[in-house]
């Protein structure tokens, strides 16, 4: 079986705006006050069970919101309504929809010159109810062609649809009211992000058996796409959530299409279509998926993670022009792996929303992933005290370091004054510390066996060990935004924005590029600087796939990152064959 995804499924410009908006509020909030919205940021269950959870409530009839802060959703809302928050002495955070903005300027202008308006849209949806405020009692809503037809005798009429209305519906009910009313004004208002979904959607269903649509009932710009892949002959299944996908009823399909409504998070996308895949695993059993699966398991359970640290800390030690001890790659390649999985179980709600897959697979194998993370650990401890004592203590600071960067070391009674109560809140921690744990593990290790004083290959090497690590744990926090953002995370790419931090990791890559070469030139390390060049290219080429969303499945993706380190092992073995 073959799943296609729609490129434009998931949340529009509009929503993921009006996300940013509320999480930046529900950060910056007076802490005697709260963050409302008024209505449903979405139409979205699960999204709005993870907000509730942040303490982000929706208004429902509250007497005292003057010290709170009260988010417009993307929809928008009245004039009057606006002004009702606003008399609560509440501060108000506008998340409309820049294009719900302009057609409400449409509306405005022209009701301010007699004209009445008739919007193509929805009855009783929120973007609509806020557009006929602007219309000073003199809106009308089409819902279906044939209530033109009832419409009563008007003037002039200006129309304008719904941002996220069907454009042929919209193209045929603007030849009907312009054969009624001689002077008609008629606007485009259906946002881009609609027309290329729904050109998508109808060309991607005429190239499936079947589509799956996912997102929530009660979300109208969803409903339509269904409607509109029915109306190509495909047969068509809503879901809000994997577990409503009845597999059953796809046994007979070959190829299977994926979209979703404009208020569907990316991890719900995911999971059915992990869930579709999985299930096609089970039910046929060829080689070609059997094999699939073996390297699933490898990559989910860390194993694959950890034969990469193993390779970088061989690369390493030759780069610094010491002789690599597989001692020291199995105490590197036990240290990541242990760090890896006791991790995911630390942040069991992040990696239940960014991989799925990796969560179902963790929860079902959990006594054995804990027996085996505790398990490495110890051996790591138990092999660095065998090498050396200073080796036993970098090994055990490290795990000692990384259960206080979760403790919340600030008092509650403090956080008034300081924000940040641990060192996991605060921005960029994690793949600092990320990256530090790599180069401590990999690169510093095997420096701490022959007890030299410092020396510039060691510096190179734990630049070098770093700046993968860094880079790895930077692109899957981008393609991980969404979800890190409605849990509260504060990564690099939140906190400074994604254009900004492709940038940085840009720049990071040259200056690596520019260090492996200037390290053998100036004989601080060994010629393998030549030989590690590959790694940054690949760490640009993968950086370049993912940004361009060309590789953007979480699992494939990941092992595309971290295949980098074990490039650097082989890269290392070619040199060493070739010199020696």
């Amino acid at each position: 079986m073959k799943v296609k995804v729609a490129k434009t499924a998931g949340f529009c410009m509009g929503v993921r705006r009006a996300m940013d908006i509320l999480l930046d509020a529900a950060n910056e909030k007076n802490i005697d006050g709260g963050v409302y919205t008024d209505g449903p940021l979405i139409h979205n269950p699960q999204v709005l069970e993870y907000l509730e959870k942040r303490g982000i409530k929706v208004v429902k009839g509250q007497n005292d919101l003057s010290k709170s802060t009260v988010v417009i959703r993307a929809h928008g809302v009245t004039p009057a309504r606006r002004n009702e928050i606003e008399s609560t002495g509440a501060k108000v955070c506008d998340a409309t929809c820049p294009h719900v903005m302009r057609v409400q300027s449409i509306i405005k202008k022209y009701a301010a010159q007699g004209y009445s308006t008739i919007i193509v849209g929805d009855k009783g949806h929120a973007e609509v109810v806020g557009l006929l405020g602007y219309a000073e009692g003199r809106g009308y809503v089409v819902q279906e062609l044939d209530e033109i037809d009832h419409l009563p005798p008007m003037d002039k009429v200006c129309v304008v649809a719904q941002t996220t209305q069907d454009k042929r519906m919209f193209k045929e009910a603007i030849e009907r009211i312009k054969k009624r009313y001689g002077c008609c004004e008629t606007f485009e208002t259906i946002c881009s992000s609609t027309y290329k979904r729904q050109d998508e959607i109808i060309s991607l269903s005429k190239s499936v058996d079947a589509m799956i649509v996912v997102g929530g009932r009660g979300s109208a710009n969803t409903t339509r796409l269904v409607k509109i892949c029915e109306t190509q002959g495909t047969p068509t299944f809503l879901v809000e959530t994997d577990m409503e996908l009845d597999l059953e009823l796809l046994k007979d399909y070959e190829t299977i299409g994926v979209t979703a409504g404009a208020s569907t998070p990316n991890w719900m996308i995911k999971r059915v279509v992990e869930k579709v895949h999985s299930y096609k695993v089970s039910k046929y059993g060829k080689l070609l998926f059997g094999l699939k699966n073996v390297a699933d398991f490898f990559v989910r359970s860390c194993t694959y993670v950890g034969l990469g640290a193993a390779s970088l800390s061989f690369a390493s030690a030759l780069l610094v022009g010491i002789q690599p001890r597989y001692g020291f790659c199995l105490i590197a390649a036990l240290f990541i792996f242990s760090m890896q999985v006791l991790n995911h179980f630390a942040n069991k709600d992040a990696v239940a929303i960014n991989e799925p897959a990796r969560a179902k697979f963790y929860e079902k194998k959990r006594t054995l992933m804990v027996g085996l993370g505790i398990a490495g650990a110890i051996a790591s401890f138990i092999l660095g005290f065998i090498h050396s004592k200073p080796i036993f203590f970098c090994i055990f600071l490290a795990s000692l370091f990384g259960i206080f960067y979760r403790l919340e070391i600030i008092p509650k009674r403090l956080s008034r004054l300081i924000r940040y109560r641990s060192l996991e809140q605060i921005p960029g921690s994690k793949e600092i510390f990320y990256g530090i744990a790599w180069a401590v593990s990999t690169a510093l290790i095997p420096f701490l066996d022959i007890r030299r004083s410092f020396m510039p290959s060691l510096a190179v090497a734990l630049a070098f060990a770093f700046s993968l690590a860094f880079i790895r744990a930077i692109v899957l926090d981008i393609r991980d935004i969404q979800g890190d953002r409605i849990l509260g995370k504060e990564t690099i790419p939140i906190a400074i924005g994604k254009e900004l931090t492709k940038k940085i990791l840009v720049m990071i890559t040259i200056l690596l590029a520019i260090l492996l070469v200037a390290a053998p030139l100036l004989v601080w390390t060994t010629t393998l600087g030549f030989y590690l060049l590959p790694c940054v290219a690949y760490a640009g080429g993968y950086q370049y796939l993912s940004h361009k969303r060309i590789i953007s499945e979480g699992l494939l993706l990941e092992t595309i990152a971290d295949f980098n380190f074990i490039l650097a092992g082989i890269m290392a073995f070619v040199w060493k064959s070739s010199t020696f």
